[in-house]
């Protein structure tokens, strides 16, 4: 004898509704984690870590909230759900990499600014950097753009 399809149903439907629960649980546990310590200058690093080579920016303060990446220059970021970790940005980081040449140290430096077309107030974020909280005057991130940095 086969249960009722009703029975099925229901059962499908509690087996759902208790995945979207743990999924939303796991969801907050990691925007709610604590910001790491970096292995340089004791920076706090966000957890989970922005990927390598990429900008990332947070809607929360200290890399938490919803996260978007960039990995190239943007004159401004388009309103789309793509990018609400810059537009209404409250944390910054630079993942971009670092290298030795001619004796000299350089990185991947990304410089922020509040209007779009690289304009209006600016923030510079040398790699393995970021801000964990961008002041109130300087609002949201509009445009940022990279660039070779000397950093010793």
């Amino acid at each position: 004898m086969s249960p009722c399809p009703e029975a099925v149903t229901a059962g499908a439907a509690r087996r759902r509704a208790r995945a979207v629960s743990v999924l939303g649980v796991l969801s907050l546990l990691l925007a709610l984690t604590p910001a790491a310590r970096a292995d340089s200058g004791g920076l706090a690093a966000p957890a989970p870590p922005c990927a390598p080579g990429w900008l990332c920016g947070w809607t929360g303060p200290a890399y938490t909230g919803v996260v978007s990446l960039v990995a190239q220059d943007m004159p401004r970021y388009p309103e789309t759900t793509a990018y609400v970790g810059f537009n209404d940005a409250a944390s910054v980081w630079n993942a971009g990499r670092t290298w030795s040449a001619d004796g000299l140290r350089r990185g991947r430096c990304v410089t922020v600014y509040n209007k779009p077309d690289y304009t209006g107030s600016r923030l510079t974020v040398r790699p393995g950097q970021g801000i964990p909280q961008l002041a109130a005057s300087f609002g949201h991130v509009r445009s940022s753009r990279f660039h070779t940095c000397r950093l010793s």
